[in-house]
């Protein structure tokens, strides 16, 4: 993936951190027989979440019906959804529970501390496999997401 992307999901990230807020960036691309390419950063529009049990953000079924038209449009397939924590970096039930990318084999990247020092080797790495998300060995994170 472009090196370009993900330095806009930092940004991205840290931008919604600045308020406290958890944010979400969708890294969308391409499928070959060999591999999949992301090709674009998508920052759909989001309600984030403050109250006594924590932070978080919301997507409205609104923008997940503009999100699928745009992949559709364009020709691209959801491959990894990218959410930040305010701390440590794990999958949460909720985040199992409410996965926007759900195509098996998808990847969900969560990092820590609102997205400060974003990188994909700062994220905890998740898996879509036999529809539950399993943790990716940070040894194996750079065999299976090449930034370029």
């Amino acid at each position: 993936m472009p090196r370009h992307i993900v330095d806009g999901t930092g940004d991205a990230l840290r931008g919604f951190g600045a308020d406290g807020f958890e944010g979400l960036v969708l890294w969308a691309g391409e499928l070959t027989p060999s591999t999949a390419r992301v090709t674009a950063g998508l920052v759909p529009p989001q309600h984030p979440i403050r109250d006594e049990r924590g932070v978080g953000y919301f997507v409205d079924g609104d923008a997940l019906f503009e999100l699928n038209l745009h992949l559709h449009r364009n020709g691209l397939l959801l491959l990894a959804q990218v959410h930040s924590h305010p701390s440590e970096a794990y999958h949460s039930d909720a985040d199992d529970r409410y996965a926007i990318a759900t195509a098996e084999g998808s990847y969900s990247l969560v990092a820590p501390n609102f997205g400060e020092g974003f990188g994909v080797s700062s994220c905890a790495v998740y898996c879509l496999e036999g529809g539950e998300w399993l943790p990716v060995r940070h040894d194996d994170v750079p065999r299976r997401i090449h930034v370029l």
